[in-house]
């Protein structure tokens, strides 16, 4: 039996991944949709602030581990000073130490001698809070640090003005006059000039670790001057060491060099690579000159602005344009870039709080050194010693370089590839693609195994491939892969690549190797999280502009808000662009001025600047407004082919340009002489420009898939996707009166049979089609869209209604117990709460259900519950619920019985997890039918048919929330009551009565159903 041929189409967001397999002919033409499918996951990141659920683990890690080692040290140190004869052997005898004042014994100590188990007392009480100990890296971070270390300054100033020797006589004077010894924290309203609320942060008071230290060695000192056989120097390390030990900060390791994989990457902060980013950047400066062509930089010009930004935090276009006596515009400047950035690192040392003039007197081997220690060394003792030996600066020069603000993060490079790309970049004015080939190293697209032309059986962990795209692993072959190989940091990237290899092996595994595999990535999968809020604000911002837009067209128009088209929209967008000044605003060919009320009517059209049947660029960075006359003169034209006739309607090509220089950065050199040669770039034509996305992700994405499918792998943009999709009158397969309907997770489907389909045929078939209907002077696109095939509607149509959407299951028990705030309990399902608004604390009181917390430690203060057992103190909201368990109960009737999460994680600590997901046992011991989990499927009888649905949510009384399969979006559109879509509920008796059971959605949308009582 022959294999069957077939492409692959991706259409990968950061949660979900559509699918399309399309069958190839002899002459690799598209004629068929085999199959489509959508697999939907989470993004790993926190829907409230878009962070990486990883970072409130880690922070919840941290605070456990941080409580684990106190407990640690406290019987350390118990043990030791027990060993050592300090504290007596009866429990009771320590017990009674505790009514002793730990405050009086540290001060008493300082002149007279102590009892043994007094000073035990007294070193004990230390331990209990042992002061901050200051670390350069954590601290930055810490948005109270500056409250802090302010409170410890404050406080030495207080022990010197009094005269106290240690900070433990200092508060024991406090504690005499019945003031707080506790570093408690404070928020304080401060109402400013110009009368907006500020919130000062600030502590009574706060000790550090050093004062603990020297309160340590001063009162060592005493007693063992008074009782030195007891007082011996062992057991003074052995105390020491238990007081002050800190464990080091495990190293976090940068990612990989992306051209020298072993190799580390290079911190922002390093002065080599601050000037990497320079000489990268004014390499790719161009002058505009008359006709907005480009003119690169000569070398002579090249390096007096690289010396300028040597010594300067940044430049701006005004600044570079006298320093070269240039009038004109640059390429990279806009309203929205006026500035190019310096060398901040050189900028900030060389000034006179620093190093001042004496930074320059440093090689660059040097500098690198210097900022090196600045950006690695953690404790701040030690790099003001280094500073002070390698440099020759005085301690309190150091102290202000070791506090200095660089920059954060890494690049992309090593130091070592950096050293050796730069000459090249400083030797010629050239683009740092010239200077990787000069300096040795092979193209981008080289360095991969791809390029080998073998082909693996299946998609292996993409760390093993992919090794410097990721972190460093441990190399370790019993660790997991993950551990092993190291991972992408980005967590929704992470995700999404190995849901890719999920869906990819299941699919080569029933049906063989691709033949071809396009791909299209969602803009938003690579974002950081600064990069999405960012993305979000821009969205709102579009979002008010189009507000403000519907407003003013509706008055013109004389109609109301909602009927404003969205052509006219867009209409209103391009005739702002033209210039910030109204009077400004004419058709960029004929200089016609272009008033608010003639916009809007057929005089004026939406245009092209450059043909989009030679670009296939249907973005508004490629649209103006222009009148009707000066549209059909261009005909289907770049401007400057259309110049000569310009010209001879008496419309000066200048004065074209001068217009075009007023509009944005991405839409003024189109009008420029060599526009299209700029638009193509490095392509060869305008279908390889539409054909591959040049993104860092997406070239990770083709490195990746290129392991299944060496030669033809392709990753496509995503603009292309929208617009055929529309074309080809796929928005009403799921309806919406041909909008795209994204409240349908099968969407992502449509989109990947459109992707299936993109390839080099189609889109010269649209170009032609573009290109007749200007011809006759038609207002759209396209006469008529030409389709893949006769039937590819129909057969997208049955592809998309035979899909079930495939969710990633998360059945772990795993995650939090309970909220995070603590509740006072106060009987009778009572509780408080003591919240903190605007610098004011605030005591609230309100009837909830917790999650009881006794200490058994603690009955003296809490008390005991009749039964003898401690009494609960406080107590905590529980926020979700593991699974429904549902059980027969005496009648042979279901029940549904909900296990908490908190109460899963006590099964699991008590009797192991095997417990939990018993098979035919469930937790009271009555018989199981079956355990569900949010995320599951149930099949059920309604209205004569089965249907599936997806479990959305369980509440504590048993409610199932069940939303269809294929249904998105579903919590905010229940919750919209605007809105008329709902969800379905069940409990246990009705799904007994509809024949419910649990089944089953493969990786690649396969239906499992055990059927009815199996």
């Amino acid at each position: 039996m022959s294999k069957m041929r077939y492409r692959l189409a991706l259409d990968l967001g950061s949660t979900s991944l559509g699918w399309a397999m399309v069958r190839l002919d002899t002459q690799n033409e598209t004629n068929a949709i085999i199959k489509a499918g959508v697999r939907i996951f989470g993004d790993g990141r926190n829907p409230k602030d878009g962070s990486s659920l990883a970072v409130r683990r880690r922070e919840a890690r941290a605070m456990r581990r941080r409580r684990d080692r106190l407990l640690k040290r406290k019987n350390r140190m118990m043990a030791t000073l027990l060993r050592h004869g300090f504290f007596p052997q009866d429990e009771a005898a320590r017990k009674a130490l505790e009514k002793t004042d730990p405050f009086a014994l540290r001060a008493k100590g300082l002149d007279q001698a102590l009892l043994p188990e007094e000073f035990a007392r007294a070193l004990f009480h230390i331990n209990q809070r042992r002061g901050f100990k200051s670390n350069r890296k954590t601290d930055k971070k810490e948005t109270d640090s500056g409250a802090l270390k302010a409170a410890i300054g404050q406080l030495r100033q207080a022990m010197q003005a009094t005269g106290c020797r240690t900070v433990g006589e200092w508060l024991f004077a406090r504690h005499q006059q019945g003031l707080s010894v506790r570093a408690r924290y404070r928020e304080t309203p401060i109402t400013q000039d110009n009368g907006k609320t500020k919130i000062e942060k600030s502590y009574d008071l706060y000790i550090d670790r050093a004062m603990i230290e020297a309160e340590f060695d001063a009162l060592w000192a005493k007693q063992s001057e008074l009782n030195p056989s007891l007082f011996h120097v062992t057991a003074r390390d052995e105390l020491k060491d238990c007081l002050l030990h800190q464990r080091p900060l495990k190293p976090v390791k940068p990612g990989r060099c992306t051209l020298l994989p072993d190799e580390e990457r290079a911190p922002l902060a390093l002065p080599s690579q601050q000037r990497f980013r320079i000489y990268q950047e004014v390499n790719n400066l161009r002058l505009l000159r008359e006709g907005l062509s480009e003119e690169p930089l000569t070398l002579t010009q090249r390096d007096q602005l690289a010396n300028a930004l040597e010594t300067n935090s940044k430049r701006s276009f005004i600044q570079i344009q006298k320093l070269f006596g240039f009038s004109g515009q640059f390429n990279l400047q806009d309203e929205k870039r006026t500035e190019l950035k310096g060398n901040s690192t050189s900028a900030m040392l060389s000034k006179k709080d620093f190093f001042g003039s004496q930074w320059s007197s440093f090689d660059e081997a040097q500098q690198d050194a210097i900022v090196m220690q600045l950006v690695s060394e953690e404790n701040e003792a030690r790099l003001i010693a280094w500073l002070q030996a390698e440099t020759g600066v005085d301690e309190i020069t150091a102290e202000r370089i070791a506090n200095v603000p660089l920059a954060e993060g890494y690049g992309s490079l090593s130091a070592k590839a950096l050293n050796k790309i730069l000459p090249g970049l400083r030797a010629e004015v050239i683009t740092y693609d010239k200077a990787v080939l000069a300096a040795g190293f092979d193209h981008h697209s080289h360095i991969s195994h791809a390029t080998t032309g073998e082909i693996l059986p299946e998609l292996p962990y993409y760390g093993q491939y992919l090794q410097r795209h990721v972190g460093f692993g441990t190399g370790k072959p019993e660790d997991t892969d993950e551990k092993r190989y190291g991972k992408i940091a980005n967590p929704t990237v992470h995700i999404g690549l190995n849901q890719v290899r999920t869906v990819v092996n299941a699919l080569i595994k029933r049906y063989g190797h691709p033949s071809e595999v396009i791909v299209e990535l969602a803009r938003d999968l690579k974002q950081s999280q600064v990069q999405r809020q960012e993305e979000q604000k821009r969205q709102a911002n579009n979002q008010r502009r189009n507000e403000r837009m519907r407003t003013v067209i509706a008055d013109l128009l004389n109609t109301s808000p909602e009927r404003v088209r969205a052509i006219d929209l867009q209409k209103m967008i391009l005739w702002e662009e033209l210039s910030f000044n109204v009077a400004d605003r004419r058709c960029p060919y004929s200089g016609v001025q272009i008033s608010a009320q003639m916009l809007f009517s057929e005089q004026v059209e939406i245009e092209h600047i450059l043909p989009f049947s030679q670009t296939l660029d249907d973005s508004l960075n490629n649209k103006t407004v222009a009148m009707r006359q000066a549209n059909r003169i261009k005909g289907n034209r770049t401007p400057a082919e259309a110049a000569a006739d310009f010209e001879g309607q008496g419309w000066p090509i200048g004065d074209m340009l001068h217009r075009a220089s007023l509009m944005p950065k991405g839409k003024r050199y189109r009008f420029a002489s060599d526009g299209m040669a700029q638009w193509l770039r490095e392509d060869k034509g305008f279908l390889a420009r539409a054909l591959n996305d040049t993104r860092h992700l997406s070239r990770v994405a083709r490195e990746y898939l290129s392991l299944i499918c060496p030669q033809a792998t392709r990753v496509i943009p995503g603009r292309m996707t929208a617009m055929l999709r529309a074309k080809f009158g796929l928005n009403d397969i799921l309806g919406l009166n041909g909008e795209k309907n994204r409240d349908d997770h099968r969407h992502h489907a449509v989109d990947a049979c459109v992707i299936a389909v993109t390839d080099q045929g189609l889109l010269n078939r649209f170009a032609q089609a573009s290109a007749s209907a200007r011809e006759k002077q038609l207002n759209k696109l396209v006469e008529t869209m030409p389709l893949p095939w006769e039937s590819y509607r129909e057969h997208v149509q049955r592809a998309i209604d035979n899909i079930w959407v495939s969710h990633k299951p998360d059945h772990g028990y795993e995650g939090a117990m309970h909220n995070d705030t603590a509740y006072g309990l106060l009987g009778g399902g009572k509780v408080q709460v003591r919240k903190t608004l605007d610098g004011v604390r605030t005591r609230e009181i309100a009837a909830l259900k917790v999650i009881e917390f006794a200490d058994a430690h603690a009955t003296a203060r809490h008390g005991l519950l009749p039964n003898g057992e401690p009494r609960p103190y406080k107590g905590y909201k529980g926020d979700s619920n593991y699974c429904m368990e549902i059980v027969r109960n005496d009648k042979g009737k279901w029940e549904g019985e909900v296990v908490s999460t908190f109460e899963a994680y006590q099964l699991v600590r008590q009797h192991g997890l095997a417990r939990l997901r018993h098979p035919i046992l469930s937790l009271s011991g009555k018989p199981l039918v079956m355990r569900l989990m949010i995320g599951d499927y149930l099949r059920f009888q309604s209205e004569d048919q089965l249907i599936v649905m997806r479990i959305a949510s369980i509440n504590s009384a048993g409610r199932l929330s069940l939303a269809s399969h294929q249904e998105a979006n579903v919590d905010a559109r229940n919750r919209d009551k605007e809105g008329s879509w709902r969800y379905t509920y069940k409990q246990a008796g009705s799904l007994e009565r509809l024949q419910g059971r649990q089944v089953t959605i493969t990786p690649i949308g396969e239906l499992r159903d055990p059927g009815f009582g199996n």
